[in-house]
């Protein structure tokens, strides 16, 4: 939930003949110590029935139970279900459009500066950056030198002021601007020849097979293991307490270093390969941040299966998580993946963006670069509203923006402009709240080949619902026809398209759409 949302329970007891019933919520929730817990007395709607509303203005991870009373409060019973939770987020996740800038390939800060208005004008208003601290030999921003100073090829040359005082004045303008922003933290490894690795050499997982001694760190992907001859892996279970602690306590003074410029933003960090990260640490980590900064989000890019995320997502305090729509190129696996993410929203929040720094550009992965206009309109409409593109997709770039290497600024100006399509989108996803809304998606394509087709639910008499349309098909027109009957509107009705503004006079119950390669219909009912 929100923490601008009542929390609402109701308990109804089997017993309804009983003398003096009282019913009370055990709870860590408004506490004033950590790990202090107390009871909050549900009122009495009717003879058997007890309901309690609650305000959580905290954002954090909170626990209850029920205990109740047959007889005044002389003999308490506890309800057989164990503890449940509720992870309470800034309300700030509520509209997250996301662009992810590639520093080596934007310049200065002082050229970050200079695209924000851009930024703003196409409707983003969170920014993430990709690590920013100096790096190691193999200029990879995942293998960081030092973790507390910003890479000298970042800083401006004109004037005195450090790389940390031009990225302050940067937060400053990104604040004035509305954009938040998002500061990734690489917690499970660093630079083979950092910093670290030089002062405290112990602090790095042994390897005897290694030449230097240090075990390299790595992911799987597809099924096989990918190795990172840069990165060598942080020691989290040092078997030396005192040495294990001064580990700890050295990354989380790192993670709550750039916390504290994304908090200044209302922003969130970015836990980098957290499926890789050390369990413990991470929740002792999450646990500092929101004493901190309670109403910093924690995004995670967190790869696993739908158990392990179940339980380990709130124990953590993980606020949202990155889904993976770039892993489906096809409509009915798409498909599949848009139902589930709104099936598991109410436990588990994601940002759904087309693409990221690491994995292709969409004329990569999807055959053309026009196909940034679906894939965003269905990350976007499709989903809960938590959406994103990687810096270079708005201009068509053919391939991936590199991030490792030297500097090599890109330039946007040459290529298609996509900017008007995304400006548009995210336009629609701020006005209309019923777009961004969990739960309320029915998709009316029967399985489609290349179209996917939803339509949007009003929670209410007092907005309208959405037919929308998005032909994933390069090269080919598609059409579909839809029942109208079958999402519960009457014909005739009117539809205009919020995208480019043709309005229809719908008479019949089946309505017949045709789409371009790469189009899109975002069709409002009145």
């Amino acid at each position: 939930m929100y923490s601008d949302e009542p929390l609402e329970l109701t308990v109804t007891l089997n017993t309804p003949d009983a003398a003096s019933p009282l019913v009370m919520l055990h709870t860590d929730i408004g506490a004033s110590e950590p790990g202090e817990w107390r009871d909050i007395r549900f009122e009495t709607a009717d003879h058997r029935t007890f309901k309690l509303t609650l305000s959580i203005p905290r954002c954090g991870f909170y626990r209850f139970r029920i205990k109740y009373s047959l007889s005044g409060g002389e003999k308490w019973f506890w309800d057989r279900v164990p503890h449940s939770y509720v992870l309470v987020d800034p309300p700030s996740l509520r509209a997250v459009r996301f662009y992810s800038l590639i520093p080596s390939a934007s310049g200065t800060i002082a050229d970050w500066t200079a695209r924000l208005p851009d930024l703003t004008a196409m409707g983003f208003n969170t920014l993430h950056l990709l690590p920013i601290t100096p790096m190691g030999t193999s200029e990879s921003p995942y293998a960081a030198r030092n973790l507390f100073d910003v890479d000298e090829r970042f800083r401006a040359q004109t004037g005195t002021r450090s790389g940390l005082d031009q990225l302050e004045a940067f937060v400053e303008d990104c604040r004035r601007a509305g954009v938040r922003l998002c500061f990734d933290l690489v917690l499970n490894h660093i630079s083979v020849d950092s910093e670290m690795v030089m002062a405290c050499p112990d602090w790095i997982l042994p390897d005897d097979s290694e030449p230097d001694g240090f075990k390299r760190a790595g992911c799987w992907h597809m099924q096989s293991w990918i190795r990172w001859e840069d990165l060598v892996t942080i020691n989290y279970d040092h078997p030396n307490a005192h040495i294990r602690r001064s580990i700890w306590d050295y990354m989380k003074q790192y993670a709550l270093f750039w916390a504290n410029y994304a908090a200044y933003t209302g922003g969130m960090v970015r836990f980098d390969n957290l499926h890789s990260s050390h369990g413990p640490f991470v929740a002792e980590l999450s646990a500092s941040i929101r004493q901190s900064y309670p109403d910093l989000a924690i995004l995670g890019e967190y790869f696993t299966d739908e158990l392990t995320l179940e339980k380990t997502v709130p124990e953590w305090g993980i606020n949202l998580l990155l889904a993976n729509t770039w892993e489906y190129p096809f409509g009915p696996p798409l498909r599949h993946y848009i139902q589930y993410l709104h099936t598991v929203a109410s436990r588990l929040r994601h940002l759904c963006a087309v693409t990221t720094h690491d994995t292709g550009v969409p004329a990569q992965l999807f055959g053309s670069d026009r196909s940034i206009i679906p894939r965003y309109a269905i990350c976007a409409l499709f989903t809960t509203g938590q959406t994103g593109v990687t810096q270079g997709v708005e201009a068509g770039v053919k391939e991936r923006v590199p991030f490792i290497g030297p500097p090599q600024r890109i330039d946007l100006s040459t290529g298609p402009d996509y900017r008007p399509t995304l400006t548009a989108i995210n336009a629609l996803l701020s006005k209309y709240p019923v777009l961004s809304r969990a739960g309320n998606l029915t998709f009316i394509d029967n399985g489609h080949d290349a179209i996917l087709a939803a339509y949007r639910k009003p929670a209410t008499s007092l907005e309208n619902g959405f037919l929308l349309f998005a032909n994933l098909d390069t090269d080919r027109d598609q059409s579909i026809s839809v029942t109208l009957s079958s999402c519960g509107r009457r014909t005739p009705c009117r539809l205009v398209d919020r995208i480019d503004g043709e309005e229809l006079d719908q008479k019949d119950d089946d309505l017949m759409i045709t789409l371009p390669p790469c189009g899109i219909k975002v069709l409002e009912i009145l």
